[in-house]
């Protein structure tokens, strides 16, 4: 296995997952492959795993992909690994073993403004490529195989949905607020709160907008904004600078998994009307901590909350505000949110997901099912 990913969203899954496959499979000896950086992130304790720190620090983008795409299948195929599973979107782009792919999303694909033209291009050239070398495509939504199969229609027999579930720490805690680490972070109660990328597709410049639309109505409320800048984030701030409501917008950049929990937990309302997911754990998490959700009405995110979320059109500021004001005003409303979410969340599970996970791998290699 091979991870880039920092504890994000892909992050997330890749922590959950190899701890379920873990403790599900203990006569499996599984390897992952990890930055300097990120190698911390993931550091089970168990006598049939390794984090193994392998390649150049993050920082060194261009050389480190470089050394990865030249170097990794030869070191793939010196160790003599069964099955290789590349848990982010790619693949090396030479083939010395079975290989196994998750492929999150084709946002770049679906939403190309979404991100730099540069980037686009290079992740266009290496999924292409991926594709072509995957014994097996894993993907977390039906929405996703969708879009996998609409730009690659020979995938279509390759492919298994596996969902994303919520981490166990996210859940109701049964302590005050000042018993958390959110005095700390200087926040305000009440609060509306949004956890993501800073970046055009999570559509945080509307939120920022449609929270400015109903802050009159709800003067003591403040709106907390939680996550690493990406790219092409400059409007975000435009927008919070020019909001009447701006000393009430709170940006407190990257938190650690324990504070995003005693966020979602403290939290009246958690707002996610994202452009696009390939599955969107953020909206899951929250739920699984007794947040009353806002989320969009379209890509993944319908099949993921079901019945136990107001879903909006992403694209209407004023969809997003009425239903930030149905939320905030009908405080029986948002306990029968809370109550639906927790209900939803639990229909999610990272130890079912290990459990498909293993299948594909049982079935590349041609061992039975267990």
């Amino acid at each position: 296995m091979q991870v880039r990913a920092a504890k994000s969203g892909v992050g997330q899954h890749i922590h959950g997952l190899v701890e379920a496959l873990l403790a599900i499979a203990p006569q499996e000896h599984f390897t992952l492959y990890c930055s300097p950086q990120n190698v911390r992130n993931y550091a089970f304790h168990a006598p049939h795993y390794e984090a193994r720190v392998w390649g150049l620090p993050e920082k060194a983008r261009t050389l480190r992909l470089l050394y990865e795409y030249t170097f990794l299948p030869g070191e793939l195929a010196r160790q003599g690994y069964d099955l290789f599973h590349g848990l982010s979107n790619f693949l090396p782009p030479r083939k010395v073993c079975p290989y196994v792919v998750t492929i999150h999303d084709l946002s770049y694909f679906v939403h190309p403004e979404r991100c730099p033209w540069l980037r686009r291009q290079y992740w266009y050239g290496m999924t292409r490529r991926t594709v072509e070398l995957a014994d097996a495509i894993i993907t977390v939504s039906h929405a996703s195989r969708r879009d996998i199969e609409h730009f690659f229609p020979a995938t279509r027999d390759r492919i298994h949905v596996i969902p994303n579930a919520a981490h166990g720490r996210f859940r109701r805690l049964n302590v005050s607020q000042e018993q958390t680490c959110l005095p700390g972070l200087g926040i305000s109660f009440p609060y509306v709160l949004f956890v993501g990328t800073l970046e055009p597709g999570k559509n945080v410049e509307r939120v920022i907008r449609a929270f400015d639309a109903v802050a009159g109505d709800f003067p003591d409320h403040h709106l907390v904004i939680a996550g690493d800048r990406g790219w092409l984030y400059e409007g975000i701030f435009a927008a919070a600078a020019e909001a009447r409501s701006r000393d009430r917008i709170h940006f407190i950049g990257h938190q650690s998994d324990d504070a995003v929990v005693e966020l979602m937990n403290f939290c009246d309302v958690f707002v996610f009307p994202s452009l696009y997911e390939g599955f969107g754990l953020p909206p899951l998490e929250a739920m699984a901590c007794g947040a009353p959700v806002i989320t969009s009405n379209t890509s993944s995110l319908p099949e993921v909350v079901g019945d136990a979320a107001l879903m909006v059109d992403p694209l209407s500021v004023e969809e997003i505000a009425a239903a930030l004001h149905k939320l905030l005003g009908e405080p029986d409303l948002r306990r029968e949110f809370r109550e639906k979410g927790l209900a939803r969340a639990t229909k999610f599970s990272w130890k079912n997901s290990a459990i498909e996970t293993l299948r594909v791998y049982q079935s590349i290699l041609g061992k039975e099912h267990s």
